[in-house]
């Protein structure tokens, strides 16, 4: 659910951009307080697969569906830096490829990070706390709330549309309808990665899934770990996304029917829709889509690299003059 420019109104799209901005500026703050060294590069990892995923739309009858990993970030990396994953997905996507309006850009981190990373991983861990079983617990309570978190996301945006929309006359009630019905559906969707996703941390590397500071174990092996998810999400980049499904995804379909689609605009500063003219041009659809993906993720993990050098510089400098002799 990447909304476009021309939907909200410019007094939301401040206001959510407001928020947002304050919020991931706190989340970066917070990665200080963690092992940069090794939290940065299993972010870089979590949002190039992320952002793989979110290529490989699956079909719902007349719509789809795509994963928005908001709490599988927030599960594996905490919710702190599962919201900085998801960030940098959306930036690359927004700046990259025009996928969700610059000026919408606020929102969309709102709905996917803050919501989704955040929110889901309070959902998570509350659950998570009534089992004895802390895997079981952890899986269950993932679940549930990626779900939620796609039905958080959609009632939100829901509102963002009336505040924006409600001087206009737009029949507000049958886009609510038609998006919390729809997203209903898409939710289970995430659910269900997201759980399948987890059980085979679970099997492969426990050790990668965040617990509370008290009792986070020593991740091992985090290089391997990191190389291992940039490779599989290069290859369900080049190898799946150009067989995801074409139909309209839940927020198109429904933008679709309600006419809301008539306002968006659109402002590419690359290229425009996961589209590579200089190879789509030559026929070649297909391979435009994979090639785009592939430079997403590199992009993520070079900003990820990027990152990891700014965290290790702070790092090494004075914090007080005390130090400076």
């Amino acid at each position: 659910m990447h909304i476009p420019d021309g939907i909200l109104s410019p007094a939301v799209s401040l206001a959510t951009g407001a928020v947002s901005i304050g919020v991931v500026g706190y989340c970066l703050r917070r990665l200080n307080d963690s092992l940069a060294d090794r939290t940065i590069p299993l972010t870089g990892m979590m949002s190039a697969v992320i952002f793989a995923g979110q290529m490989v739309n699956f079909p719902l009858g007349g719509t789809s569906g795509h994963l928005l990993g908001g709490v599988l970030a927030a599960t594996v990396l905490g919710p702190w830096a599962g919201c900085v994953a998801l960030t940098t997905v959306l930036l690359v996507q927004c700046l990259l490829f025009a996928d969700g309006g610059i000026f919408a850009l606020g929102a969309n981190v709102l709905h996917m990070g803050v919501l989704g990373s955040i929110g889901g991983y309070v959902v998570m861990n509350f659950i998570r706390r009534r089992f004895a079983d802390h895997q079981r617990g952890t899986l269950v309570g993932a679940v549930v709330a990626s779900w939620l978190s796609v039905m958080a996301a959609a009632a939100v945006f829901c509102f963002e549309v009336y505040l924006s929309q409600r001087s206009s006359g737009y029949e507000f009630r049958n886009f609510f309808t038609l998006m919390v019905a729809g997203h209903a559906l898409i939710g289970i969707g995430e659910a269900l990665i997201t759980g399948a996703a987890l059980g085979v941390i679970f099997t492969q590397r426990p050790d990668l899934v965040y617990q509370p500071e008290s009792r986070q174990p020593v991740i091992v092996r985090v290089t391997q770990a990191v190389m291992v998810g940039g490779i599989v999400a290069l290859a369900i980049a080049a190898f799946l996304s150009p067989f995801a499904s074409s139909m309209p995804d839940g927020y198109e379909a429904v933008a679709e029917q309600t006419g809301l689609a008539e306002l968006e605009t659109s402002h590419p500063l690359v290229w425009s829709d996961y589209n590579i003219p200089q190879i789509s041009d030559m026929g070649w659809q297909s391979a435009s889509v994979a090639v785009s993906g592939v430079l997403g993720v590199i992009t993520v993990l070079a900003i990820a690299v990027v990152m990891s050098r700014v965290y290790a510089t702070t790092s090494r400098l004075p914090e007080s003059a005390d130090e400076l002799g």
